[in-house]
Protein backbone atom coordinates (compact mmCIF):
# COMPACT_ATOMS: atom_id res chain seq x y z
CA UNK A 1 0.00 0.00 0.00
CA UNK A 2 3.20 2.30 -0.40
CA UNK A 3 2.20 5.77 -2.04
CA UNK A 4 4.91 7.37 -5.12
CA UNK A 5 3.43 10.52 -4.08
CA UNK A 6 6.23 12.39 -1.31
CA UNK A 7 5.29 13.35 1.84
CA UNK A 8 3.28 16.70 2.39
CA UNK A 9 1.86 16.32 -1.54
CA UNK A 10 -1.62 15.27 -2.23
CA UNK A 11 -1.94 13.10 -4.63
CA UNK A 12 -4.86 14.59 -6.29
CA UNK A 13 -3.51 17.80 -6.55
CA UNK A 14 -2.30 19.13 -10.00
CA UNK A 15 0.85 18.61 -10.95
CA UNK A 16 1.53 22.44 -11.22
CA UNK A 17 -0.15 22.90 -7.83
CA UNK A 18 2.35 20.60 -6.77
CA UNK A 19 5.35 22.04 -8.44
CA UNK A 20 4.19 25.55 -6.63
CA UNK A 21 4.18 23.71 -3.54
CA UNK A 22 7.72 22.48 -3.70
CA UNK A 23 8.69 25.34 -5.06
CA UNK A 24 7.25 27.53 -2.30
CA UNK A 25 9.62 24.84 0.22
CA UNK A 26 12.57 25.45 -1.47
CA UNK A 27 12.33 29.43 -1.28
CA UNK A 28 11.25 28.86 2.42
CA UNK A 29 14.29 26.94 3.20
CA UNK A 30 16.36 29.01 1.61
CA UNK A 31 14.98 32.20 3.52
CA UNK A 32 15.77 30.75 6.82
CA UNK A 33 19.05 28.99 5.84
CA UNK A 34 22.67 29.05 4.35
CA UNK A 35 24.00 26.68 1.95
CA UNK A 36 22.12 24.25 -0.78
CA UNK A 37 22.51 21.27 1.43
CA UNK A 38 19.29 22.31 2.69
CA UNK A 39 17.74 23.01 -0.07
CA UNK A 40 18.66 20.09 -1.76
CA UNK A 41 15.51 17.31 -0.94
CA UNK A 42 13.35 19.83 -2.23
CA UNK A 43 14.84 20.58 -5.20
CA UNK A 44 15.40 16.39 -6.31
CA UNK A 45 11.40 16.65 -5.73
CA UNK A 46 11.05 19.43 -7.86
CA UNK A 47 12.89 17.84 -10.68
CA UNK A 48 11.03 14.64 -9.87
CA UNK A 49 7.80 16.25 -10.70
CA UNK A 50 9.11 18.07 -13.52
CA UNK A 51 9.84 14.86 -15.21
CA UNK A 52 6.73 12.51 -14.72
CA UNK A 53 4.62 15.41 -16.07
CA UNK A 54 6.20 16.30 -19.32
CA UNK A 55 2.65 17.04 -21.12
CA UNK A 56 2.73 20.48 -18.12
CA UNK A 57 5.97 21.37 -19.60
CA UNK A 58 4.44 25.14 -20.88
CA UNK A 59 2.91 25.21 -17.49
CA UNK A 60 5.69 24.37 -15.80
CA UNK A 61 8.47 26.89 -17.84
CA UNK A 62 5.49 29.83 -17.42
CA UNK A 63 5.92 28.97 -13.62
CA UNK A 64 9.64 29.01 -13.49
CA UNK A 65 9.83 32.48 -15.37
CA UNK A 66 7.36 34.09 -13.36
CA UNK A 67 9.82 32.61 -10.47
CA UNK A 68 12.93 34.06 -11.84
CA UNK A 69 11.33 38.03 -12.19
CA UNK A 70 10.45 37.16 -8.41
CA UNK A 71 14.28 36.76 -7.57
CA UNK A 72 13.54 35.69 -4.35
CA UNK A 73 16.13 33.94 -2.12
CA UNK A 74 16.22 30.17 -3.89
CA UNK A 75 15.34 31.01 -7.05
CA UNK A 76 18.42 30.61 -8.35
CA UNK A 77 19.20 26.67 -6.68
CA UNK A 78 15.81 26.00 -7.96
CA UNK A 79 16.33 27.13 -11.45
CA UNK A 80 19.43 26.27 -12.07
CA UNK A 81 18.94 22.96 -10.40
CA UNK A 82 16.15 21.71 -12.58
CA UNK A 83 17.36 23.38 -15.75
CA UNK A 84 20.89 22.18 -15.45
CA UNK A 85 19.06 18.81 -15.58
CA UNK A 86 16.23 19.53 -18.49
CA UNK A 87 17.45 22.47 -20.19
CA UNK A 88 14.41 23.51 -21.55
CA UNK A 89 15.10 25.93 -23.94
CA UNK A 90 11.78 28.58 -23.14
CA UNK A 91 13.68 29.03 -19.94
CA UNK A 92 16.91 29.48 -21.15
CA UNK A 93 15.94 32.37 -24.00
CA UNK A 94 13.99 34.00 -20.70
CA UNK A 95 16.71 34.13 -18.53
CA UNK A 96 18.66 35.29 -21.69
CA UNK A 97 16.50 38.10 -22.51
CA UNK A 98 16.95 39.44 -18.81
CA UNK A 99 20.38 39.77 -19.60
CA UNK A 100 20.43 41.46 -22.74
CA UNK A 101 17.66 44.07 -22.18
CA UNK A 102 17.34 44.05 -18.18
CA UNK A 103 13.98 44.95 -16.60
CA UNK A 104 14.11 45.73 -13.60
CA UNK A 105 16.73 45.92 -11.02
CA UNK A 106 20.53 45.70 -12.71
CA UNK A 107 21.78 44.43 -9.86
CA UNK A 108 19.96 40.95 -10.92
CA UNK A 109 21.93 40.59 -13.75
CA UNK A 110 24.53 38.32 -11.98
CA UNK A 111 21.75 36.32 -10.91
CA UNK A 112 20.79 35.79 -14.39
CA UNK A 113 24.24 34.58 -15.42
CA UNK A 114 24.17 32.31 -12.31
CA UNK A 115 21.30 30.45 -14.06
CA UNK A 116 22.06 30.37 -17.83
CA UNK A 117 25.43 28.76 -16.31
CA UNK A 118 23.86 25.83 -15.01
CA UNK A 119 22.54 25.07 -18.99
CA UNK A 120 26.16 23.87 -19.19
CA UNK A 121 28.34 20.44 -18.81
CA UNK A 122 30.75 22.61 -17.23
CA UNK A 123 28.53 24.40 -14.74
CA UNK A 124 31.07 25.68 -11.71
CA UNK A 125 28.18 25.43 -8.99
CA UNK A 126 27.06 21.65 -9.88
CA UNK A 127 29.50 20.23 -7.20
CA UNK A 128 27.65 22.13 -4.54
CA UNK A 129 24.96 19.40 -5.72
CA UNK A 130 25.26 15.95 -4.31
CA UNK A 131 23.92 14.61 -7.66
CA UNK A 132 25.77 16.56 -9.31
CA UNK A 133 28.89 16.03 -7.34
CA UNK A 134 28.87 12.16 -7.47
CA UNK A 135 28.28 12.43 -11.18
CA UNK A 136 31.87 14.55 -11.55
CA UNK A 137 33.79 12.17 -9.34
CA UNK A 138 32.39 9.61 -12.01
CA UNK A 139 34.06 11.16 -15.07
CA UNK A 140 37.90 10.83 -16.19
Amino acid sequence: MGSTTPPGESPAADPLTRFQSIAQDVLDSAEHSCGVEVLETNLERALELLRRNPDRQSQFEAELVALIDSMREGVVELVSFVMHELRWPAVEEAISRRISAPLRDVSHLRLYEAMLEAFSDSWRDRDLYARFEAEGRQEP
